[in-house]
């Protein structure tokens, strides 16, 4: 008959010798990952016993202004263009806006006033391009407001600052219409190549030399349909 002590003595030390084994495998496998880590990684491999606390994180840039004698709190923009950079970036995406806004304007201008035997499809074509246009010049001035700068909003600004001309109390042939449009596309390309260089070689910012490059593209796609139209002599 088995003695019930010696089997309770028995399993008390199969579960001492268990739990040592426990230990020595823990203790085995610490030293084999130590010996594959470099000794400035964090701990994190050491099962959970160690807490790993990561360093703390970068802070946003809050200046305290004066504004008519009251001071407030701004955030101040930390994305690696100084102050001198990103104003000549917003110098530039404003004078882009104004030539994109008066564009718009004329082209609507166009879509109102256009007559002829093409009216019904150069009335819609004014249209679609308008409407691009306009997604344009929302595009510009959000471009201008996510680099820290304040866009134009006022037609006296655009007026002002337009690299284009208006052609006020005229109402041109069909034709006219579409040779005036297309001038106007083609002299925002070459001045957007000019706008572009300048962003990046200059204000060493080449998001918005990308973002005008993709501008250049959609007018050279508009001009390209003017010349299409110009093309017919039915026009």
């Amino acid at each position: 008959m088995a003695n019930p002590q010696l089997n309770l003595e028995r399993r008390k030390a199969m579960g001492a010798f268990s739990r040592r084994d426990q230990s020595l495998s823990e203790e085995m496998i610490d030293a084999t990952l130590a010996d594959s880590f470099p000794a400035s990684d964090p701990p994190s491999w050491t099962l959970g016993r160690d807490t790993y606390q990561e360093k703390e994180p970068a802070t946003a840039l809050i200046e305290t202004v004066k504004t008519n004698g009251k001071e407030e709190s701004i955030m101040k923009l930390n994305i690696g263009l100084s102050d001198e950079q990103r104003d000549g970036v917003v110098k530039i995406l404003n004078l882009v806006l104004s030539d994109e806004y008066l564009l718009y304007t004329k082209t609507r201008n166009y879509h109102w006033n256009v007559v002829g035997p093409q009216f019904n499809d150069l009335h819609k074509f004014f249209e679609e391009q308008y409407t691009e246009l306009n997604e344009v010049v929302d595009d510009v001035a959000e471009r201008s407001r996510s680099v820290g700068g304040s866009a134009f909003g006022t037609l006296t600004e655009f007026s002002q600052h337009t690299r284009l001309k208006e052609h006020p109390g005229q109402y041109p042939s069909a034709r006219e219409m579409i040779a005036n449009l297309l001038a106007d596309h083609e002299g925002i390309v070459r001045q957007l190549r000019v706008d572009l260089e300048t962003c990046a070689e200059r204000c060493h910012d080449m998001g918005t030399s990308d973002f005008l490059t993709g501008l250049m593209e959609k007018h050279e796609k508009m001009a390209w349909m003017l010349r299409a139209f110009l093309q017919a002599e039915s026009v």
